[in-house]
């Protein structure tokens, strides 16, 4: 809350040099601090913090906008005929720069872009950050809030991933500024609180001072007097021991701001005419010509005429040398009015005169940004109708297509429903080849049958083998060695390496049993899928993490691309075998100091998940076996690390039984790719996510 006691004792500091009454005045202007919603007198506001949006971006100001432009112009001219792109990128920034000064910003804008485009292709990212910064105060002075925001966001996350706490503190800034012309105060006021933050962090007394006069603007947009009373009373105090000089005169012109929106003209006067002591001489003359209107306006309130007229001839020459048309237009209207009132008609007339003048220049002035704002909503939208076009004709296109497709399937059906009707008018007069040709398709169909009982026959000797010799020896190696230790006969040296060795064999085993618990769920018909919405950024997420240590073992780099969120609808338990499983095959085919990556694209209504090894890869001789067509395959990996041969074929049908298609592509010696689909979710509900530690 606001400290009355101080608000008091700068008050009456400041009314014992021009007010007869202010004790009083004070004691009531604070009585009404928490009920300020009167109506506050029309007058000219000097430069908030949150008008200095083009400041902000561009933290050293163009004194003479034509003469930075000529030379910018030749500075440009020569670097691109010296070929030298760094001092061609630097003219270009320039060149915009002095442009948007003359608020020529559409000139402006296609120059901040080439010099972005060269700090992107140089990979300076500093440098193309800041660039993006003066690229988005342009689009924002155009109208176009959209795409300054995506400029401003985008700066922000590279000043954010370079650590450097002025960019991110200037980018949130510049949203908070952003965001207060769009009346969006939350996030106004949340971006410049964050800035305060960072500014702090950074130890910059000056913009620690700024942030808090922005947010004290933003409540006194909302007529929150008190909230911005709080903030300017922080503002001063830290002004005062940081010893600046334009930091304590800006915040004495907020304070008198608010209290000239509350209508308390006369502390208002006070509180400008100490920020006229302590303002530099460096400070801009449109600045000190705002605030000598807004003193003059505060003096005509309280009926002193001579002092307002004084301040507002004052006023006059600098809003002149700022170039401000607007101001001296509205200067010579206030006085105008003041000599009306004081019966003075012969200068009001001339005020007037100067005024009707300069009405012309300004709303030319004012036509012109209006112009170049329809302008660019007209581009804008002109982009919009030739998208939209490009999507109809793509439409068109394939609509087409499907017609052509549509017709030749039809073609097709009737030729074949043409043959289906000879074949059958030639069958019905020949009814003795019919059976003949019944009897051999009976014959066929049994000898599939046969052929498909000796295949499970052949798998299911496999598999009694596999179980037999795989369970067999790593329990006997169990076995032996709990005898060894049982008579004491085994080094501590020896025990280490048996023990290592045997926990590999007990993780395959493992495995194994997973498997064929998973394989005999699946053929018996007892393994149902449930499908359901999945996060399976996470479920990647999760197998890297319980694979990373057999990686580590063989000092294998893990890669995760799957960052953001991606769900698919499909059965989890389901797809954590299929992850589980390739990302393990990928590992014990890929050599030391191999990398195996997780990536994942959207392929129209599916998901397409890849698991990409750099290892031995598949011959082509295995890559027909290695689904189990003719019975479970396996392989040594790269550690002669033992397999099932089930492994693959549950991916191949876990993948299948939830809408997908499992896939492959090999090289030897270069490694493998397995890539499968899964339908995405078309309805994300609400899932608790699960953090877990990122792999690799």
């Amino acid at each position: 809350m606001v400290d009355v006691g101080w608000v008091k004792g700068k008050a009456n500091e400041f009314s014992s040099q021009s007010l007869k009454s202010g004790a009083a005045l004070f004691i009531g202007l604070v009585i009404c601090v928490s009920a300020a919603s009167a109506a506050h007198a029309a007058s000219p506001q000097p430069l908030t913090f949150a008008q200095q949006h083009q400041q902000a971006s561009h933290p050293i100001a163009v004194d003479d906008p034509q003469n930075s432009l000529k030379q910018a112009r030749l500075a440009l001219k020569a670097a691109t005929n010296a070929k030298n792109a760094p001092q061609a990128a630097a003219a270009q920034l320039q060149v915009g720069r002095a442009y948007e000064a003359l608020r020529r910003y559409d000139e402006a804008v296609p120059h901040f872009a080439a010099a972005l485009r060269y700090h992107v292709r140089t990979r300076n990212a500093y440098k193309a950050a800041s660039v993006r910064y003066a690229l988005g105060s342009a689009q924002f002075s155009q109208g176009d809030t959209g795409k300054a925001r995506e400029t401003y966001l985008l700066a922000l996350k590279s000043f954010t991933v370079l650590q450097n706490l002025a960019g991110v503190a200037q980018g949130y800034e510049l949203l908070g500024h952003l965001y207060t012309s769009e009346a969006k105060w939350p996030q106004a006021l949340k971006s410049h609180e964050q800035a305060l933050v960072t500014w702090q962090k950074a130890g910059n007394e000056y913009q620690t001072v700024v942030a808090m006069n922005n947010m004290a603007h933003v409540h006194r947009q909302q007529r929150h007097y008190s909230r911005a009373l709080y903030h300017l009373q922080r503002a001063y105090r830290k002004a005062l021991e940081y010893q600046d000089s334009a930091c304590t005169g800006q915040t004495l012109t907020s304070i008198g701001q608010v209290y000239q929106a509350m209508n308390n003209q006369e502390v208002a006067m006070g509180f400008y005419t100490q920020a006229l002591t302590n303002l530099p001489p460096t400070t801009a003359p449109g600045y000190v010509a705002d605030l000598l209107h807004s003193l003059a306006t505060a003096h005509d309130s309280i009926g002193n005429h001579e002092q307002a007229s004084a301040y507002l001839q004052q006023a006059l020459p600098l809003a002149r040398k700022a170039r401000a048309l607007g101001r001296v237009s509205s200067i010579y209207q206030s006085l105008s009015n003041l000599y009306q009132r004081d019966n003075r008609y012969s200068l009001s007339l001339e005020a007037l005169r100067h005024y009707a003048d300069l009405q012309d220049s300004v709303f030319a002035e004012q036509r012109s940004a209006q112009v170049a704002e329809l302008q660019t909503r007209y581009e804008t939208e002109k982009k919009e109708r030739e998208i939209q076009l490009l999507t109809k004709d793509r439409q068109i296109q394939a609509s087409q297509l499907r017609r052509q497709q549509l017709l030749r399937n039809v073609l097709l059906t009737g030729t074949v429903v043409l043959i289906a009707l000879a074949i059958i008018l030639y069958r019905s007069r020949r009814r003795h080849r019919r059976l003949n040709g019944l009897l051999q398709q009976q014959n066929v169909d049994i000898q599939a049958q046969r052929d498909e009982l000796g295949r499970l026959n052949r798998t299911k000797s496999t598999l009694f083998s596999v179980i037999s010799h795989d369970l067999r020896s790593p329990l006997g190696s169990l076995y032996s060695m709990l005898s060894l230790l049982n008579m004491g006969a085994l080094p501590p040296e020896r025990l280490a390496v048996h023990s290592e060795r045997l926990s590999r064999m007990l993780d395959t085993t493992l495995s194994l049993l997973d498997n064929l618990l998973n394989w005999s769920a699946a053929q018996m018909g007892g393994e149902a899928t449930r499908p359901e919405p999945v996060y399976l950024d996470e479920i990647v997420e999760e197998t890297l993490s319980l694979l990373l240590s057999d990686a580590e073992r063989k000092g294998i780099h893990l890669l995760n691309h799957v960052q953001e969120p991606v769900v698919v609808h499909a059965d989890l338990n389901m797809i954590r075998l299929v992850l589980r499983n390739l990302v393990a095959n990928a590992i014990k085919f890929t050599p030391a100091a191999g990398t195996v990556t997780v990536a994942a694209q959207p392929l129209g209504t599916m998901w397409e998940i890849t698991v990409t090894d750099s290892g031995t890869g598949i011959a082509a001789a295995d890559r027909e076996k290695i689904f189990g067509q003719g019975g479970p395959h396996t392989t040594l990996g790269t550690a002669r690390e033992k397999g099932t041969g089930l492994g693959l074929l549950l991916c191949k049908d876990f993948v299948e039984r939830n809408g997908g298609k499992l896939s492959f592509e090999s090289e030897v010696g270069q490694g493998s790719t397995f890539r499968f689909t899964l339908p995405a979710a078309t309805q994300i509900l609400a899932i608790s996510r699960n953090t877990s530690v990122a792999a690799g």
